[in-house]
């Protein structure tokens, strides 16, 4: 295994910070100091924060994810990445302590009992992550570019089994972390003190430990995504090229694929959000495993700050997606208003017009396009229970006005929305 601040998971670094003005004759000790400032900023400023704030957002995600009207195979894909992301900042959390001076104490037993299956589960957590997002991304790929097996492939049912396979692959491929460390008082100290077991200092172990994970939970991965993601974007410019000639063959056919490339956005974003934030962290751990700078020189304080702020930058990763989701897709926003704060999205259905553009052939077989203003009388109340609604339709046709009242059965979702519209994701 490499060094425990080299190693391939999202885990903060562990740093026993030395007295860098020690450093002064060696000319180190600006190096130095900006390690512990890294090392302050990162892992004890703001780390807690981001933490909270990815805590209560992937909370939330897995609530409005799990509600009726989002359920979907991607949304399967997705809770389970917000259960992950959940479970990997709550663990990465409790690494942090680490960071603290009074945790060596021996009257904290318990924590440090816990540290090294601490450290497998946040492991785990991490490389779940990794893996889910590829696994949604080839669903997108699947049901974008090639719809007609998507209809067969990209199931609930499905998208579940893959979830619990990669889980458990995860879970197996880290068993041994808590084995690579011994945890025991300093009998001069009296302090605890961590050090690595006989496995943890094997080096055949340790480089193929590394190697694996390299390529499983980086190369791979990173790869898989660019290719894949690469594919999404040219659909999703195609189909906006196709805009006008779907509009004139029926807005029905135009609405499905706006849906379709809406979520597909969404989860390209996620996307490059994840490959930002992992990018430096890989090219890390690929120098790192052909050269390592010596101890207490200038290189080696550079590699480990900069090491900090990549993992860091995961951490960051790990709560942000709920403010993408919340940022790309109307339907979760509408879904998230009704869950939490049902008054406020009570007064958006009552008030909600929905604009669209309707189209009227000509003899000459040109298109004549006019606005239409539909608007819903529907209170959020029966929104959510698919009853039949009045709706009261004007339609301005060379300054002519027709009114007309019509009862349709629509499953509505969110503010009050028919389905017919709204969005996958």
């Amino acid at each position: 295994m490499l060094p425990m601040d080299l190693r391939p998971t999202k885990m903060p670094i562990p740093m026993a910070m030395e007295n860098c003005a020690q450093l002064l004759a060696q000319d180190l000790h600006k190096y130095c100091y900006f390690r512990k400032a890294v090392h302050f900023w990162a892992q004890q400023a703001l780390l807690p924060a981001v933490v909270a704030v990815g805590v209560v957002g992937n909370m939330l995600s897995v609530i409005v994810l799990t509600r009726e009207p989002m359920k979907s195979s991607t949304s399967t894909y997705l809770t389970a990445l917000a259960v992950s992301d959940l479970f990997y900042l709550l663990f990465v959390f409790t690494i942090s302590f680490e960071n603290y001076p009074w945790i060596v104490d021996a009257d904290y037993y318990i924590y440090w009992k816990w540290y090294p299956y601490g450290l497998w589960l946040t492991d785990a957590a991490s490389n779940t992550s990794v893996l889910l997002t590829v696994s949604f991304t080839v669903e997108r790929y699947i049901a974008v570019c090639h719809p007609l097996r998507g209809r067969v492939l990209c199931t609930e049912s499905r998208a579940k089994r893959v979830i619990l396979i990669v889980a458990l692959f995860c879970i197996a491929c880290t068993a041994t972390t808590p084995h690579e460390w011994h945890i025991a008082i300093d009998s001069a100290t009296g302090k605890f003190k961590k050090s690595s077991t006989e496995l943890g200092r094997n080096d055949i172990y340790k480089k193929a430990y590394n190697w694996f994970c390299i390529v499983t939970f980086i190369c791979v991965p990173l790869l898989v995504l660019a290719v894949l993601n690469w594919f999404l974007i040219n659909a999703v410019n195609q189909s906006r090229r196709n805009r006008t000639r779907l509009t004139c063959q029926g807005n029905v056919v135009w609405n499905r694929q706006r849906q379709e490339n809406k979520m597909t956005m969404t989860l390209i974003a996620v996307v490059i959000m994840f490959c930002v934030c992992q990018t430096p962290t890989a090219v890390m751990m690929l120098t790192a495993s052909v050269y390592e700078p010596p101890e207490r020189t200038p290189a080696y304080y550079v590699n480990r700050g900069l090491h900090t702020i990549f993992n860091f930058l995961m951490v960051v990763n790990a709560a942000s997606n709920f403010m993408l989701y919340c940022a790309m897709s109307r339907k979760y926003r509408r879904t998230l208003l009704v869950t939490f704060l049902p008054f406020l999205a009570a007064r958006h259905a009552r008030n909600a017009t929905l604009r669209s553009s309707v189209s009227y052939p000509r003899s000459g077989g040109t298109m004549i396009r006019r606005n239409t203003e539909v608007t819903q009388m529907t209170d959020i109340g029966n929104a959510t229970a698919g009853k039949r609604e009045p709706l009261v339709v004007r339609v301005n046709q060379n300054n002519r006005t027709t009114q007309a009242a019509a009862t349709t059965t629509t499953t509505t979702i969110g503010c009050g929305m028919p389905t017919a519209t709204d969005d996958v994701l």
